[in-house]
C-alpha cells in the first residue's frame, strides 16, 4: 500500500525582505507545522470564538497587541501538543555581517585556495566583526558601513562599490589597531564587491540578503528529521515562489564547502502556495512564527517583554536554531555549510 504524502505548512514573521536593518523588526522567523486537519480547525475555531464579530483573520501581529488577543494566542499555542512545529530564526543585523563576510572575504580567500567554510573561520570572523564592530571603532561609522553594504547588495542598489569602500575606509580610520587587522580584510575585497554587485544588478543573483529562503530550508530539514519527506504549502510569498524550482533541485548544485560534491537534497516532494485566511494550518504557522520571533526579539534587544517571557517555554521547544551571534565560535570555530546565511547555529539563550 502506498503511503500518503504528508503535507507541511509554513509561514514567516517580520519579513522585511533585504531591508535587514529596520530597528523596529530586528528578528525574522520561518516556521513549519505538521498538524492534522481536525486539530488545526479546532484550534483556529477556538480562537475565532473568543474574538469580536467581524474581527477578520486572526493574524499574530493583531492578536499580540491586546490582552484579549494574547490570552487567545497562548491558549491556542498551548493546545498544539499534537502538532510538530519547527522554527528557524535570523538576527537580521548579524545576518548583514555574515553576508558581508560571506560574499567578500570568503570569496577573496577562496581565490587564494583557502576555504574558510571548511574550518569554521568564516563564521568565526563574522561573529568577531559583529561583536567588536561597534565597540572597537566608532559605532556610527560601523552602522553606516552595514547600511551601505545592504544598500549596495540589493538589486535596486542605492549605493555603489565606491560608496561601500568609502564606508569601509571611514570605519577603519576609527578602529583600534588590533581590531583593524580583522575588519581591515574588507579593504582588499574590491574585486569581489564589484563582481557580486554586478551579479545582483543583472538579476543573476536574487534576494541575496533575504533570510526567507535559508530559514525555510533549515525549518524544512528539521521537519524531515521528524516526519520524513513531505509536500510543502507556504503562505503566499513572492520570494519563496521565485526560488521554488531551485529549492526542489538544490541537490543538483555543487557544495562550495565540499568541491566536487552536491548539496544535500531537500526533503520536499513539491512546493505550493495558499491563502492563510482559508487554511487553518497556515494560520497556526503564522502564530508559531510570530511567537518564536517575539521571544527571540526580546533576546536580541534586551528590552522587557512580559508576553515574550510567557512564550519562552513554547518557543524554546519549537526553535531548532538560527542565524544568530555565537561568541563561542570565535575561539572554537567549527566546520560550516557554504552559505553563512543558512548555517544552523545556536539560537538565543
Amino acid at each position: 500500500m502506498t503511503r500518503t504524502t504528508r503535507t507541511v505548512y509554513a509561514d514567516e514573521s517580520h519579513s522585511t525582505g533585504e531591508n535587514l536593518l529596520d530597528p523596529a523588526q530586528p528578528v525574522f522567523c520561518a516556521a513549519a507545522v505538521y498538524v492534522d486537519d481536525r486539530l488545526a480547525q479546532q484550534v483556529v475555531d477556538a480562537v475565532r470564538a473568543k474574538l469580536p464579530a467581524g474581527h477578520g483573520e486572526p493574524k499574530y501581529t493583531t492578536l499580540s497587541k491586546t490582552p484579549h488577543g494574547r490570552a487567545a494566542l497562548l491558549s491556542a499555542l498551548n493546545s498544539l501538543s499534537g502538532a510538530t512545529i519547527q522554527a528557524y530564526i535570523a538576527h537580521k543585523q548579524f545576518m548583514v555581517t555574515t553576508k558581508m563576510i560571506d560574499v567578500l572575504v570568503v570569496e577573496l580567500a577562496y581565490e587564494t585556495g583557502y576555504n574558510m567554510y571548511a574550518d569554521g573561520s568564516a563564521l568565526a570572523l563574522a561573529n568577531l566583526v559583529h561583536a567588536g564592530g561597534r565597540l572597537q571603532g566608532d559605532a556610527t561609522s560601523f552602522d553606516q558601513l552595514l547600511q551601505t553594504f545592504v544598500d549596495a547588495a540589493r538589486k535596486r542598489s542605492r549605493a555603489s562599490a565606491d560608496d561601500l569602500f568609502a564606508a569601509i575606509s571611514a570605519y577603519q580610520a576609527t578602529a583600534t589597531p588590533k581590531f583593524s587587522d580583522f575588519s581591515g580584510l574588507l579593504q582588499y575585497t574590491r574585486t569581489q564587491a564589484d563582481s557580486i554587485i554586478a551579479e545582483i544588478a543583472s538579476g543573476r543573483v536574487l534576494d541575496n540578503l533575504d533570510p526567507a529562503v535559508p530559514c525555510l530550508v533549515e525549518a524544512c530539514r528539521g521537519m524531515a528529521q521528524v516526519i520524513g519527506d513531505f509536500a510543502l504549502i507556504h503562505d503566499k510569498s513572492k520570494t519563496i515562489a521565485r526560488h521554488a524550482e531551485q529549492l526542489l533541485a538544490v541537490h543538483e548544485l555543487e557544495d562550495p564547502a565540499r568541491p566536487g560534491q552536491p548539496l544535500a537534497r531537500l526533503p520536499l516532494t513539491s512546493i505550493g502556495f495558499a491563502d492563510s485566511s482559508t487554511v487553518p494550518q497556515l494560520q497556526i504557522a503564522d502564530w508559531a512564527a510570530g511567537a518564536v520571533r517575539q521571544w527571540a526579539a526580546q533576546k536580541a534587544t534586551g528590552l522587557a517583554d512580559p508576553f515574550a517571557e510567557k512564550l519562552e517555554a513554547l518557543a524554546t521547544t519549537w526553535c531548532i536554531g538560527g542565524i544568530w551571534p555565537d561568541l563561542s565560535v570565535i575561539a572554537n570555530p567549527r566546520r560550516l555549510e557554504p552559505d553563512l546565511g543558512s548555517t544552523p547555529i545556536s539560537g538565543p539563550s
